[in-house]
């Protein structure tokens, strides 16, 4: 018994409520998904247990059958909704579980990112009469509920966090994004963004040359992120964080991740720790997720740009100390200068290597020395 109460309440409660748990360090496609009935949801669904995601992060499906809803809830802790196929609307309202007529109520399509704000009620519909509505949602479900371990409380406590909504029909806005002077990142402050697969980016070659990126932040949330989109045949610098990373790709034909553990070394081939590495292949509507202090980087091997979301911990708006102090030699900062990332001259040989050789098998070519395409122009600037 006393080993029983040792599981975290977060693995308890997935086991609980009753659908597929799918684990591994990523899933290929999150499409075929097989999906069980959710009771509690109202649809059908699946969770997705990552390793690196370490207890920090959640992350599950949910699917909306052809003109109808999901059940109404309201929760605890920060939520992304990124939305795979189909069309619907949210309904959002502050207060009692019966709907208010000044309920907030937006549509969304495939592509859109939305945050239902901290414990508001919110009711997810299908448009469609003909096709379910699939929805990748990540969340902070596993910390909060190994804190409190009591899912009464999570899903069911009244209070109302006015600065984080006020009811006003606009709340679901684009936003506007702004220059973070100190990290140099364009950041989106934003409720709703339209599609992240195509939404106009900023040039950004800190880890790709020829990359363009955004960070967004959503509804108060520690839970933030940033798109990035960088060109076929060519790949990013290695670098690690904290746990708890979840990276989807959006828009892409084909590529693949490599991740190993700091102790391995920047150089884990020449070090004698090839079998430290992990390989994850993966195309549009897969999941990776790196586990903290592992190095990692994504090689596009396609023949059209790729597009990744990356949902995580750390809001440039809202301190949150331990995760702050586990990155503060900066992802961006080479580990020559104290920061985490591997530039391309001190890389592993084996790892460039290995890139030809994939390319090679794909009929394509590295771009890695070229001039920055010219169809880069069309991802608009902001």
């Amino acid at each position: 018994m006393a080993n029983e109460h040792r599981v975290p309440a977060y693995q308890r409660w997935m086991v609980e409520e009753g659908v597929p748990i799918v684990r591994g360090h990523g899933v290929s496609d999150v499409m075929t998904l097989e999906l069980g009935d959710w009771k509690r949801m109202g649809g059908q669904g699946a969770f997705i247990d990552m390793t690196g995601m370490e207890g920090l992060t959640g992350l599950y499906v949910v699917e909306i059958p052809p003109g109808g809803s999901l059940k109404a809830e309201r929760h605890m802790y920060d939520e992304l909704m990124y939305v795979l196929s189909g069309r619907g609307s949210t309904e959002v309202w502050a207060g009692d579980a019966e709907q208010s007529a000044s309920s907030t109520v937006f549509e969304w399509q495939a592509g859109a990112l939305f945050s239902p704000p901290m414990n508001t009620w919110h009711r997810l519909y299908n448009l469609s009469g003909d096709e379910p509505a699939r929805l990748l949602s990540a969340t902070l479900a596993p910390l909060v509920m190994d804190v409190y371990h009591n899912a009464e409380f999570v899903f069911d406590c009244p209070f109302t966090f006015r600065d984080r909504f006020d009811g006003r029909p606009d709340y679901f806005n684009v936003g506007e994004r702004t220059m973070n002077e100190p990290t140099g990142s364009w950041v989106w402050d934003t409720s709703y963004i339209p599609d992240v697969r195509w939404d106009s980016l900023k040039e950004d070659s800190r880890k790709t040359r020829g990359a363009w990126s955004t960070v967004f932040e959503m509804g108060g949330n520690i839970l933030a992120g940033h798109i990035y989109e960088f060109p076929a045949g060519r790949y990013q610098k290695a670098h690690y964080h904290s746990g708890g990373a979840i990276v989807v790709t959006v828009r892409g034909a084909w590529g693949y991740s490599l991740m190993w553990p700091k102790e391995s070394g920047i150089r884990p081939y020449e070090n004698g720790n090839a079998d430290k590495v992990v390989r994850i292949d993966w195309k549009e509507g897969s999941v990776v997720s790196p586990p903290g202090d592992w190095f990692h980087q994504h090689f596009n091997t396609g023949p059209e740009p790729v597009r990744q979301l990356a949902l995580r911990l750390g809001s440039q708006r809202h301190g949150v100390y331990f995760h702050d102090i586990q990155t503060r030699g900066g992802v961006l900062l080479s580990v020559a200068e104290g920061g985490t990332m591997i530039e391309y001259d001190d890389e592993d040989p084996e790892i460039p290597r290995l890139f030809q050789e994939e390319l090679a098998r794909w009929g394509a070519k590295s771009h890695m020395d070229d001039p920055t395409p010219t169809w880069a122009g069309r991802t608009a600037d902001v």
